[in-house]
C-alpha cells in the first residue's frame, strides 16, 4: 500500500510539473474567449464540459478560475486529481462507475452554490464521445449553463486506450476552445439537452483541430 501510495505521489508530482513545463514552452491561444465572460456575467451554474481525450488543455488554461473538477476513484484519477489540485482546481471525487451517489451529491453542491465545475461527460471510462447522464441531470436540476470546452496541440502524443488521449509535447501551438453556451433551463427534454451537448462539445473539438491543421 506505502508503496503504491508513494509511486501514485511520484507520479503526480512530475505530472505537474511537466504540465507547467510542456504549456510554457508552446504559444498559446484561445478561441472564443468572449463566451467565458459571457457565461460568468449571467451568474448561473456552469458545467465546463470537455471530452476525456482533451481535458489537459482546459485543465491547465482555466486553473486559476476558482472552479471545482470531478475525477474518479482509481489510481490514474487519483494521479490527476492530485496534479488538479496542485494547480487549483478544487476536486470531487467519484464517477460513475465508483462512489457515483457520493460524486452525484458533491457535484449539485458546487453547482447550487453557483459554482464553476470542470467534468468529462465520456470519462473515466468511456464510451468515448458519449454523454452520460449524470452531467446532464445535474445541469436540469441546478438551471445550469453548460459550457462545452476543448483542445489541441500542433505537437502531440495520443495515447490510445479506450479514448485517444491527447497530450502536448513542447515547441508548438496549442490552441484552447470555448464552444457556445447552452442554457440547460431552456431545454425541456433531457435527451435534446444531451444531444445538443455532445453535439456543441463535438464542434467545439473540430473548430480545435481545423485550427491546429491550418497552422501546421
Amino acid at each position: 500500500m506505502m508503496a503504491a501510495q508513494l509511486k501514485i505521489g511520484i507520479s503526480a508530482f512530475i505530472g505537474r510539473w511537466f504540465l507547467k513545463a510542456v504549456f510554457a514552452l508552446n504559444r498559446q491561444t484561445v478561441l472564443n474567449n468572449h463566451r467565458w465572460d459571457e457565461v460568468l456575467t449571467m451568474g448561473r451554474p456552469v458545467l465546463i464540459c470537455c471530452w476525456h481525450g482533451r481535458l489537459l488543455f482546459p485543465v491547465f488554461r482555466w486553473r486559476r478560475e476558482g472552479s471545482h473538477a470531478l475525477a474518479g476513484l482509481h489510481d490514474d484519477a487519483e494521479i490527476i486529481s492530485r496534479i488538479g489540485t496542485k494547480l487549483g482546481w478544487s476536486m470531487l471525487r467519484g464517477s460513475s462507475s465508483r462512489g457515483g451517489r457520493r460524486a452525484y451529491r458533491q457535484l449539485l453542491d458546487a453547482l447550487k452554490g453557483g459554482g464553476k465545475v470542470f467534468i468529462t461527460p465520456d470519462g473515466p471510462r468511456g464510451p468515448e464521445y458519449e454523454v452520460k447522464e449524470g452531467s446532464v441531470k445535474s445541469a436540469e436540476r441546478t438551471n445550469a449553463i453548460l459550457l462545452p470546452v476543448s483542445g489541441q496541440s500542433s505537437r502531440r502524443w495520443e495515447i490510445r486506450n479506450w479514448d485517444t488521449f491527447v497530450v502536448p509535447k513542447p515547441f508548438g501551438r496549442v490552441v484552447n476552445v470555448l464552444g457556445e453556451p447552452i442554457d440547460a433551463g431552456a431545454i425541456s427534454e433531457g435527451k435534446e439537452l444531451e444531444k445538443m451537448l455532445r453535439d456543441a462539445m463535438n464542434e467545439a473539438q473540430k473548430e480545435g483541430d481545423a485550427w491546429i491543421n491550418r497552422e501546421i
